[in-house]
């Protein structure tokens, strides 16, 4: 391969290596798939370096001489939240690559189209989010009031959650932002609806913020051998359910101090 073609081969895989890691898939699985792609474009010298925020991939032709005809992408992965249909797009494409029913020129094109795919519909995710904590409402021992309460609770802050998350703002803020609302709304049911339980309907709101799939990556990395990046996301889970926990105890240790609760 010459020169050109390599470039156009590392520029590929590392596109679509970013769009893995910023959907939240772990390491091991984005590294495989880039040397997948990268083989199956018939590049052989090739090194590659991917932690929980970028990747590094270089790349040599083979003809050229040892440290001349390198070409090298470094990527910035901004963490965001878990899209696993994007994961699935990314590997369905890595699959065709390998099986050769796919050029590097089509590749590119599909990248493009996964990455102005709009993802799941909001309306659709705040549904999910309120079957979701009134299921774990439920499940946690609240009655049928409680688990609607807490479904209600998921309408009332996810969006918001949304919208804070696209924004500059630290996770410890956004997080607390909506522990707060959801306190808020619950301290409201309490007062006006009898027989409701507080801690059923937040236990139940909570869950749809709790970053189970960044927790189930950490170890995953972790076992794996990559200890920086698997620490870093366990970090990052602490940091999303500290910021859950100061919001919501925070709003009820202030309720409680002022005798409303």
């Amino acid at each position: 391969m010459n020169g050109k073609e390599i470039k156009k081969a590392v520029d590929v895989s590392a596109r679509a290596g970013s769009i893995l890691l910023r959907s939240g898939d772990e390491i091991t699985r984005v590294e495989e798939t880039i040397r997948h792609m990268m083989n199956a474009f018939g590049v052989s010298r090739y090194d590659i370096f991917t932690v929980t925020n970028g990747i590094f991939l270089s790349a040599n032709a083979d003809d050229a001489p040892e440290g001349t005809g390198c070409y090298t992408r470094i990527c910035d992965v901004p963490r965001n939240s878990s899209d696993l249909s994007r994961v699935d797009m990314v590997n369905t494409l890595s699959r065709d690559i390998e099986a050769g029913r796919c050029g590097i020129d089509e590749a590119e094109a599909r990248l493009d189209m996964i990455e102005n795919s709009k993802g799941y519909h909001p309306a659709l995710l705040c549904l999910a989010a309120a079957v979701a904590a009134g299921t774990f409402s439920w499940l946690f021992g609240g009655g049928a009031v409680d688990a609607l309460l807490a479904a209600l609770c998921a309408v009332c802050y996810y969006p918001l959650a949304r919208i804070l998350g696209r924004t500059r703002l630290s996770k410890l803020l956004t997080n607390g932002i909506c522990g707060c609302i959801m306190a808020l709304l619950s301290v409201l049911f309490v007062k006006t609806i009898p027989g409701v339980s507080m801690d059923k309907v937040i236990i139940g709101a909570i869950m749809p913020l709790i970053p189970g799939v960044s927790f189930v990556n950490s170890v995953r990395d972790v076992a794996a051998g990559d200890y920086i990046s698997g620490t870093v996301r366990f970090v990052d889970v602490i940091v999303t359910a500290g910021g859950i926990a100061l919001g919501v105890g925070a709003t009820i240790l202030i309720f409680s101090r002022l005798g409303v609760i």
